[in-house]
């Protein structure tokens, strides 16, 4: 049965509330942003899924905590392009096979694909959402009123500044983005501690960085950057005994990381009277001017 609500989705008295997301690993704004701030352990472990590329359009992931159940439902590929009606179908067409399965009673949807997706709910996703879940022996809940002014992938920009402002949640694939973009502009790089010079560049296939120094060439795989930034995303530190098996790689990862905006190198040390390790560190938002000023020291209250 399908009863149409209007109201907070979050609010369903509903065992298991849905999650429109994309499979990259970014949960930005809307109510995908609202469920990221209630439900943190399940962003992580979504996170992750995509970074390992285990989430794909047509799959769904069910995160179960002691209050409610969400189930993560792509509907994009990428936050930076719209929904598709084939996405959709694809999700809903996995859900009616497992829904039984998982247990799932009673589910609460918002318009998938619509809003930030751009589907139209009245002419493409009603019927489709219609077609597969009015059959079914479970209480469906439906809260179609969900309307953004702000679209990820027509504010390209502002969305890549505001997932840029939070670095400890990016995922890998933005990382990525920027490291490329970092390295189609600059390709010459010296090490923090010796001053030795090299050379860096992005390597397609297989897909990784190549390092060029003192006539060695290094190469380092994708899969181990992107290990190499969840370590650095988990720790807020990376040093070599936080990365090990990059001992000698992680000299020339410092200057290159170092790059971003949201990555710094820093001195660290167990003694006091001598700092020789260098390691990255990630800037936290706050640690920006203009950002700390509008953090107040007292609450009022």
């Amino acid at each position: 049965m399908i009863l149409y609500v209007k109201g907070n989705l979050f609010q369903s008295p509903a065992q298991t509330l849905v999650n429109t997301v994309n499979t990259v690993g970014v949960m930005g704004k809307g109510v995908a942003l609202e469920f990221k701030r209630l439900f943190p352990e399940m962003y992580r472990q979504y996170r992750d899924l995509c970074e390992q590329g285990r989430f794909q359009v047509g799959k769904l992931w069910l995160y179960k905590s002691p209050q409610k159940w969400v189930l993560n439902f792509p509907t994009k590929k990428h936050w930076r392009a719209p929904s598709q009606t084939a996405y959709v179908e694809a999700g809903l067409q996995k859900f009616i096979q497992v829904y039984s399965d998982w247990g799932i009673h009673s589910v609460a949807f918002p318009p998938l694909g619509c809003g930030n997706g751009q589907l139209d709910f009245e002419t493409q996703v009603r019927p489709l959402m219609e077609h597969y879940l009015k059959p079914l022996p479970i209480d469906v809940f439906i809260y179609p009123d969900r309307h953004s002014e702000f679209i990820e992938h027509l504010n390209v920009k502002q969305m890549k500044e505001w997932l840029r402002s939070e670095p400890a949640s990016l995922p890998f694939a933005e990382v990525w983005e920027d490291l490329t973009a970092v390295l189609a502009q600059k390709q010459e790089f010296a090490t923090i501690t010796q001053k030795s010079p090299f050379t860096a560049r992005i390597v397609s296939e297989p897909k990784g960085l190549k390092i060029t120094a003192s006539r060695q060439t290094y190469f380092i795989h994708y899969e181990t950057l992107l290990a190499f930034w969840q370590q650095l995303r988990a720790h807020g530190f990376s040093m070599r005994h936080i990365a090990p098996g990059l001992d000698r790689q992680l000299s020339y990862l410092i200057p290159i990381f170092a790059k971003l905006p949201y990555v710094a190198p820093v001195h660290v040390s167990e003694s006091y009277n001598q700092f020789t390790v260098t390691g990255l560190q990630i800037l936290p938002v706050a640690w920006k001017p203009k950002t700390a000023q509008q953090l107040p020291l007292f609450q009022a209250g």
